[in-house]
C-alpha cells in the first residue's frame, strides 16, 4: 500500500469534502433551560421587592422625619431659643418655626435650603398624640410624643420617640 493512501485512511486526516466536526459550538438544551430558570427565580424575587414601593416611602419618609426633629433639637440648642415642631396628620406633614404658631411665621432653614418642612407621600398614613411640641434652649422636649407612620398597603409601621428627659430622637 503507498504511503499516500494510508494517509488518506488515517482517522486524523480528513477528506476536504466532510467538515470537522465542532465539539461544544453552542449550548446544550439543559444549560439554555437552567440559565432561564435562574433568570425567573431572579426576576419573581425583584418583582417582589418593587412591589413594596409603599412600605419603602414609609420607611423613607419615618428617617426623614428623625431627621427633622432632631436637627429641631440641635436647632433650639444652637441658636438658644425654643424651637417648636407641628405635626399635622391630615396633610402628612411635619415643620419646625420659631414660633409657636402653626402657620410658621418664622420658619428654621433647613442644611440644604429652603425651611424644614417634610410632607410624606399619599399612600401613608401619620398617626401623633400631640399636634405641636417643642425644644427649649437646653434641647429637652415640653411635651414629647410618639409618631407612627404607616402605609396603608402593606402595614409596616414605623415609630419616632422623642425621649422626654433628653430629647433623644430615635425611629424603630
Amino acid at each position: 500500500m503507498p504511503v499516500n493512501a494510508r494517509r488518506a485512511r488515517s482517522p486524523l486526516v480528513r477528506p476536504a469534502c466532510r467538515p470537522a466536526r465542532r465539539s461544544g459550538a453552542g449550548f446544550t438544551l439543559v444549560e439554555l433551560i437552567i440559565v432561564m430558570l435562574t433568570l425567573a427565580i431572579l426576576s419573581y424575587a425583584a418583582l417582589g421587592r418593587i412591589s413594596d414601593q409603599g412600605q419603602a416611602d414609609a420607611r423613607g419618609f419615618a428617617d426623614q422625619a428623625a431627621s427633622t426633629i432632631r436637627f429641631a433639637q440641635k436647632a433650639a440648642v444652637a441658636q438658644r431659643r425654643t424651637v417648636y415642631v407641628n405635626v399635622s396628620t391630615a396633610s402628612r406633614r411635619i415643620w419646625a418655626c420659631l414660633d409657636a404658631a402653626n402657620s410658621c411665621a418664622q420658619p428654621i432653614a433647613a442644611p440644604v435650603g429652603g425651611s424644614l418642612d417634610i410632607s410624606g407621600p399619599g399612600d401613608m398614613t401619620l398617626a401623633s398624640p400631640v399636634t405641636q411640641f417643642q425644644f427649649d434652649a437646653l434641647g429637652q422636649p415640653s411635651g414629647s410624643g410618639t409618631l407612627t407612620i404607616a402605609t396603608s398597603a402593606g402595614g409596616k409601621s414605623y415609630s419616632i420617640l422623642v425621649e422626654p428627659v433628653s430629647g433623644y430622637v430615635h425611629r424603630s
